[in-house]
């Protein structure tokens, strides 16, 4: 085969556009830090690409539904503690009822600071966080309505998903913490049935026990509120459980993240120090080939005709 100077001058061009399309990939991938721009550069890579990012973007939105419900919960939290401390003050008053030292106008005082003590209840039982009631459940209703516990509030607590097929409660049901008697009801109370002793029913009776001077009746109150106190505790016991398991989660998404963003680091990103050697190279090889093309004698009409 014939071995033109046209032959030459062609192959020669080939390697000058090759090497620079060499050198000018390099380039991009030294000053973008990235291997893969489009996914003809390294198909099998693009696919890794796109189930790291698949995966990171459900573990951001797991990471995001952790985070985002930490403070409602706190808000939930601090809200028991205080109805705890509404117990314990109810409790007190209950046990001066009971005294057998106290005048009319003492237990008239009692009274009226148990009355403060349901208002403060109440109160709380709306308690809202992003203008979400925190004992309210998925149907979002104010607990307490005119001084009494509000049917329509009653509904499943809310909860998140934070991990796959993991779901965990971030509420307190407003019905079992306000609306909800004893299991069982001591021979004692015998001023009450079971379906009485809610907290709401129990302040409101304190205080109409106090004003009326009933210290049997007041003794009653005072084993239904010890039973409520119980009650609550349990209930932030859970919600604290709760709590942990949320703040886990978040750390451990956290980690989780942070791998796959390695893991797709090491697909897709340059080794730059390899890179700029091959860069180096590559601007040699692209050199030379021009001028090796510059050096070339080119093709005249007559080498087209000969």
């Amino acid at each position: 085969m014939r071995i033109t100077d046209q032959m030459m001058y062609q192959n020669l061009t080939q390697s000058i556009d090759q090497a620079q399309a060499a050198y000018i990939r390099t380039q991009e991938e030294a000053s973008s830090g990235v291997s893969i721009s489009q996914p003809s550069d390294n198909p099998a890579g693009t696919a890794v690409v796109l189930q790291l990012t698949s995966a990171q973007q459900q573990v951001a939105s797991w990471q995001g539904n952790a985070q985002a419900v930490q403070s409602k919960m706190q808000t939930t939290d601090q809200a028991m503690a205080q109805i705890e401390s509404v117990i314990s003050s109810a409790q007190s008053l209950a046990q001066q009822g009971t005294s057998g030292t106290m005048t009319a106008q003492d237990l008239t005082d009692l009274s009226q600071k148990a009355a403060s003590l349901l208002q403060q209840t109440e109160s709380l039982a709306n308690t809202q966080y992003a203008g979400e009631y925190v004992f309210g459940g998925v149907a979002q209703q104010p607990p307490v309505v005119g001084g009494a516990y509000n049917a329509a509030a009653t509904s499943a607590p809310q909860s998140i998903e934070i991990g796959q097929g993991v779901k965990v409660q971030t509420t307190v049901d407003g019905n079992q913490a306000f609306n909800t008697a004893p299991s069982s009801t001591p021979s004692d109370w015998t001023t009450y049935h079971t379906s009485q002793a809610t907290l709401l029913n129990v302040l409101s009776a304190l205080q109409s026990d106090l004003a009326s001077g009933n210290t049997a009746a007041v003794e009653a109150d005072l084993g239904a509120l010890s039973a409520q106190g119980d009650n609550i505790s349990s209930l932030r016991a859970q919600l604290g459980a709760n709590m942990e398991q949320v703040q886990a989660a978040v750390s451990q998404l956290t980690t989780m993240s942070s791998t796959l963003q390695i893991e797709q680091g090491n697909v897709e990103n340059v080794d730059m120090a390899k890179v700029l050697t091959q860069l180096t190279a590559q601007q040699t090889a692209y050199q030379a080939a021009v001028a090796a093309g510059a050096n070339m004698k080119l093709p005249t009409l007559a080498s087209y005709l000969s």
